[in-house]
């Protein structure tokens, strides 16, 4: 008899248990309802994602009245200078909110009789200055991203990050009201940040370089008369427009199809930068939801119509003196009696890529060096821009070459990339080792900084670590990424999540942040890089900041701080990585920490304010 009534006991605990869970659940959720710091939304459904998809829609729209009472937005908005229009309105701001609240809700759910289940999705109403709270400083972030980016010449970054800025600053309470101390002065965001979008792109130039034989043509880009760092543009191409084209260190090529001769020149500078906002779920929708601002400076006009397109003497010197300026360095070049072997060389591999004919140059390379530069050619359809001149430079017992400007285009991939190439010999005169340049800006930072103390020679080693290791992600070098990590290394990978839902503390449903966290094994972060490997043709970073410090111990140990752009066919994100490495082998960098974060977080530097560079990403100071 007791056997038996075990066996009824053990058969009806779990139901006891679920009946249990159900009354606590309602107990909370009358609770919730109750309290007027909360806001809710109920569904009710067949599954639970049914009943969530109705209480989550149910909660935004309270969410829409509450938060349209402090949104000081207009049903339509514009705004008229020199050309500069927008529009916006409460519905579209308020969607750009339906997306952040995904993020700081929880919910209690339980089974309700005949209805089915029952979930209550709610929020402390707290919760939504935090959110006001979080988009304004991150349009500060932006602001201030782009003002570092316009002073180096980066003109692709500055343009993207005061974009991006300028939207969200629509989806804050008060727009019109919004200052931020900006060199020194009180500026009123709403206006400056069209201003200095205007600005900058008047003060971008483009002129014809070259017209060459096979109807591209090299083109210069300047930004106030200089060369500029980076730039992105469409160009009509006679039939259709172009991709997105890249500009690097002032250096860029168009294509034309055989049977058509342009008569004039006519492109458009990238201001909006939709896919790059597309690793940003919430930046995304916000992109979709505000008709783009209107410049007319982004549209450049080069040539006359109806007479035929020239060269510009002038443009075609300067761009030619920045090819040969790719190949200075901050230390001594060798002689032209030292380097009458790898000139031969590098001749024999720059005509090979003009020509197109890459057969019998076995002899050139190493096994891994051919490995890499047939990688290279199939990175994507590669043409040289300018007339390389490359120089050379000792690090160590190895020679390196600078430089040789060429651009890739994917034929899966709306996107055109310029890089500066560059090439490393082994101690018996082979390329050991191909990757694209840093660019003159970003290595001329890095010459600059530790002055006389680091050295010269160091400084070159670690131009050439960040080259390679930017490199390796494009050619999906996986056994170098495997080589340069510490096996016990400290490895932090984030991953942007669309949703993640998992089971909170109270029975219910609990809803994650953007970003996933986790600290990898070497060997786990290996695995995870070649299942993404696989599944893109192409996997492109750009260092768009970075700043280098020394360890006080260690000998040749570096943090790196980065700015790092990631993109792929289906993945990319935008945030800071820090790298730790030691360098105390100049051909054997070895990574001892690696982490990654998407945004600045004041928790990491208390201390720091937030004009400063550091504020709120890792830096050494986080590990000594």
């Amino acid at each position: 008899m007791k056997k038996a009534s075990l066996v009824i006991l053990l058969f009806l605990l779990p139901m006891i248990v679920l009946a249990q869970n159900n009354g606590n659940q309602k107990k909370l959720a009358e609770e919730i309802k109750a309290n007027a710091d909360y806001i809710y939304g109920e569904g009710w459904g067949e599954t639970p994602g049914d009943a969530d998809q109705m209480a989550l829609a149910n909660l935004l729209s309270k969410i829409g009245i509450s938060a349209q009472s402090t949104l000081s937005v207009s049903e339509e908005e514009t705004a008229n200078n020199d050309g500069l229009e927008y529009k916006a309105d409460i519905k579209s701001v308020l969607n750009t909110y339906s997306q952040a609240t995904i993020t700081n809700t929880e919910t209690c759910s339980f089974r309700d009789g005949d209805k089915g289940f029952y979930i209550l999705r709610y929020m402390k109403r707290t919760e939504l200055e935090k959110m006001f709270n979080q988009r304004r400083e991150r349009v500060e972030d932006y602001v201030r991203s782009a003002f570092r980016a316009e002073e180096k010449g980066r003109v692709d970054d500055a343009l993207r990050f005061y974009n991006w800025a300028f939207i969200m600053l629509h989806s804050l309470q008060y727009p019109g009201e919004v200052r931020m101390k900006i060199g020194g002065e009180e500026q009123l965001l709403l206006n400056w940040i069209p201003m200095q979008v205007k600005e900058i792109l008047e003060n971008v130039e483009a002129a014809v370089a070259e017209i060459k034989p096979d109807n591209t043509i090299d083109m210069l880009f300047t930004y106030k008369g200089r060369p500029v760092e980076g730039l992105d543009f469409t160009y009509w191409n006679g039939k259709f427009n172009s991709p997105l084209t890249g500009v690097k260190d002032g250096m860029s090529q168009l294509s034309f199809p055989p049977d058509y001769t342009p008569q004039e020149i006519i492109l458009s500078v990238e201001t909006r930068y939709e896919e790059a906002a597309m690793s940003d779920k919430e930046l995304e929708i916000m992109i979709s939801n505000f008709k783009p601002v209107s410049y007319s400076a982004s549209r450049k006009v080069i040539g006359t119509d109806g007479k035929q397109l020239k060269e510009d003497k002038e443009a075609k010197k300067d761009l030619q003196a920045i090819v040969e300026s790719g190949k200075k360095e901050g230390i001594a070049a060798l002689d032209k009696k030292q380097t009458k072997d790898y000139q031969r060389i590098m001749d024999e591999i720059i005509k090979s890529i003009r020509n197109k004919d890459y057969s019998d140059k076995d002899e050139l390379f190493t096994p891994e060096g051919r490995e890499m530069f047939t990688e290279l050619l199939s990175y994507g359809s590669a043409s040289l821009v300018g007339n390389p001149d490359p120089g050379f430079y000792p690090m160590g017992d190895r020679v390196v070459c600078r430089s040789v400007p060429m651009q890739f285009k994917f034929m899966n991939n709306n996107r055109i990339f310029t890089e500066d190439v560059t090439f490393t010999f082994s101690p018996d005169k082979k390329i050991e080792s191909v990757a694209f340049g840093l660019g003159n800006a970003a290595r001329r930072d890095i010459f600059k900084q530790g002055g006389d103390v680091w050295g010269d020679s160091i400084k070159m080693v670690i131009v050439t670590f960040l080259e390679n290791y930017k490199t390796a992600f494009a050619l999906k070098r996986l056994d170098y990424i495997k080589s340069i990590f510490d096996e016990n290394a400290y490895i932090i990978v984030g991953h942007k999540l669309q949703k993640l839902q998992a089971y909170n503390d109270k029975g219910g449903f609990s809803v994650g942040t953007q970003y996933e966290f986790q600290r990898k094994t070497k060997e786990e972060y290996i695995t995870q890089l070649e299942k993404c490997f696989k599944r893109n043709e192409y996997v492109n970073i750009n260092f768009s900041d970075n700043d280098i410090q020394k360890a006080a111990f260690g000998g040749n140990t570096f943090g790196i701080q980065i700015k790092q752009d990631y993109y792929s066919q289906h993945y990319g994100d935008q945030g800071y990585l820090f790298l730790f490495v030691d360098l105390n082998e100049a051909d054997k960098p070895i990574i001892k920490i690696r982490t990654w974060q998407p945004e600045r977080n004041g928790d990491i530097t208390p201390m720091i304010p937030k004009s400063s560079r550091d504020y709120g990403i890792y830096g050494i100071y986080s590990f000594e």
